[in-house]
């Protein structure tokens, strides 16, 4: 894909925009249009690497099942955390530091019993985690019947031990990820580092959290994904490329605004100057040229979730 280091006039930046945004709802469309379309599916596993737009992939499915009279209901597989005190433990116990990526860091067992409680004809029982505390913190109770659709969405969803889970029952898979790269000029940006943007401004503006911190978490994150998401991606059924062409000019000064606050001498900072001397000089497109249900309101404005 390719973007512009300057453009012409408001009305080209406007019109760069909205086809962007229509070519990824098109092609987010188009694989909600094929799940929509299966007889007798109860449950979709949405998967991803962090920060590829599984939040509004969800949301589309909602609505286009919703539309279709299916009893909805979004599962974040992030609320089947074991207690973060039983991680700490374990991390104590073999001497390394703590794992929160993994496929152990999920309850399996009340994982298990969720879906399979989907199945039968008494309640199934949602957990609720808390992440501020690390613990759960309860249930929600669910009378599901035939017309009930669950969407499981995290990363975990593609992990073998999930995935076999999900595959004892009628379900279909999904993976969205930032799968192009953007071509500005001289400049590629690769569909990592457009994540990796990404998380930078979603975890500053709506985490609290340094962009230090970001890029210390970035490293295990992507060790995670080597080991554990791209190597059976392919085994999903379904697969959604959430690049925006415009991204990089639209995430220029959050980045340049964000990065400027990391210190001298931390060790990040060598990383974010490379990131501010690749966006220098690029035209803004400001947010307010999203539409109202832009995959941007999970990075830079919220809505809903």
């Amino acid at each position: 894909m390719k973007s512009k280091r300057q453009f012409e006039s408001a009305q080209e930046v406007r019109s760069f925009v909205q086809s962007c945004e229509a070519d990824f709802e098109a092609r987010l469309s188009a694989v909600v249009e094929k799940v929509c379309g299966i007889e007798g599916l109860k449950l979709i596993g949405l998967s991803g690497p962090t920060c590829s737009g599984k939040t509004t992939a969800a949301r589309k499915l909602d609505e286009a099942m919703t539309e279709l009279g299916k009893n909805v209901h979004v599962v974040s597989i992030d609320d089947f955390y074991l207690n973060r005190e039983m991680l700490e433990q374990r991390a104590r116990d073999n001497g390394g530091g703590i794992d929160y990526d993994s496929e152990d860091t999920i309850d399996f067992d009340a994982l298990a019993e969720c879906v399979d409680e989907i199945f039968s004809d008494g309640p199934t029982l949602i957990p609720k985690f808390d992440f501020v505390k690390g613990v759960r913190v309860g249930y929600t109770e669910i009378e599901a019947d035939d017309n009930d659709l669950f969407i499981f969405e995290g990363i975990q969803a593609v992990y073998p031990k999930v995935s076999e889970l999900f595959h004892r029952y009628t379900y279909k898979s999904i993976y969205i990820s930032v799968e192009s790269s953007i071509e500005i000029e001289n400049e590629v940006f690769e569909p990592n580092e457009i994540r990796l943007m990404r998380r930078l401004v979603r975890d500053f503006k709506f985490r609290g959290a340094k962009p230090e911190f970001t890029m210390y978490l970035w490293e295990s994150v992507r060790s995670n994904e080597e080991l554990n998401i791209f190597p059976y991606a392919l085994g999903c059924d379904y697969f959604i490329n959430s690049t925006l062409a415009f991204e990089i000019n639209l995430l220029r000064p959050y980045l340049e605004q964000i990065l400027a606050e990391v210190p001298a001498d931390n060790k990040y900072r060598e990383r974010a100057d490379r990131i501010l001397a690749k966006v220098k000089g690029l035209e803004a497109i400001p947010e307010t040229y999203l539409s109202p249900n832009s995959l941007y309101n999970e990075f830079i404005r919220r809505s809903g979730k």
